[in-house]
């Protein structure tokens, strides 16, 4: 191993897994920011895979999500939150970043990136914002409905996903490209969510105009209404994204499944060629 693992404590009990390589390269860091119900251990593939390469790699934890404090106010939390987290974590790192956003994670991306200054950003299956939302997103009849019974609302204004390994195989890896193992760490990783953030985190506006940096933005096909039939085109679109790649042989959870490391260096072709 040709770099160091260390946990970061930030003001509020903000945890960030920090991957340093040994001998770091003179490039941007990678900040990366997870979606809901998981962790900065979504990220271990890629950090090991960047930070090998002399890249600094930061996984940042939400308040209240895995490493993190703050478990037991967790269904207080809003979206606006964890762009504040996010801001946090930027300013403690104070490195030329670029910021990495899955899922729930891309739309709080998004928003970091209308007031800060970042190098680039990447949108890995990201949460549409509300202009797209609004305009495009059409989820099929049956992933609405697996939505419905596999996500469990809690008394304390909080959700998980249902306990059921089947479930989470059909909502992450839709591919079926994962490992046993992946799967049950996934299984055994995913933690609870705010459920105001579940609810509303896809119906925050973002102006593109306001962000300054590329924007790359890797999706799957479909998920779009029929004038626009990829949601992820849509996103990209309407972020002036001219970097893209919309396939339809990826699962939600791309960085888990076995073909990762193909996503991974084309982050790599893109944030360092």
């Amino acid at each position: 191993m040709n770099y160091t693992r260390r946990i970061l404590t930030l003001d509020g009990g903000l945890r960030v897994e920090q991957f340093e390589p040994q001998r770091p390269e003179n490039l941007p860091v990678l900040v990366f920011a997870h979606g809901i119900f998981h962790g900065s251990w979504l990220w271990w593939n890629f950090m090991d895979f960047f930070a090998m390469r002399g890249i600094a790699c930061y996984g940042l934890n939400y308040r209240g999500h895995f490493l993190s404090s703050g478990h037991d106010r967790l269904g207080l939390a809003t979206a606006e939150d964890y762009v504040a987290d996010v801001k946090t974590a930027l300013a403690a790192i104070g490195r030329e970043a670029i910021l990495v956003g899955h899922s729930m994670g891309g739309i709080v991306s998004q928003k970091v990136a209308e007031s800060v200054r970042l190098h680039k950003l990447v949108l890995l299956d990201s949460a549409p914002c509300k202009e797209i939302t609004e305009t495009v997103l059409e989820v099929p009849a049956e992933r609405l409905e697996s939505t419905r019974t596999g996500f469990v609302h809690l008394p304390d204004g909080t959700s998980m996903m249902a306990r059921d390994l089947d479930t989470v195989r059909a909502m992450l890896f839709e591919q079926n490209k994962v490992s046993d193992e992946a799967l049950w760490q996934t299984f055994a990783f995913l933690g609870r969510e705010s459920t105001l953030v579940l609810q509303q985190h896809a119906f925050m506006p973002v102006s593109p105009e306001k962000i300054a940096c590329p924007v790359y933005v890797l999706g799957r096909t479909g998920f779009g209404n029929s004038a626009n039939p990829n949601l992820w085109e849509a996103l990209a679109d309407y972020l002036g994204a001219a970097d893209r790649s919309i396939r339809n042989d990826i699962s939600h959870n791309m960085m888990c499944e076995q073909d990762w490391q193909e996503h991974a260096r084309l982050i790599e072709r893109w944030c360092f060629a």
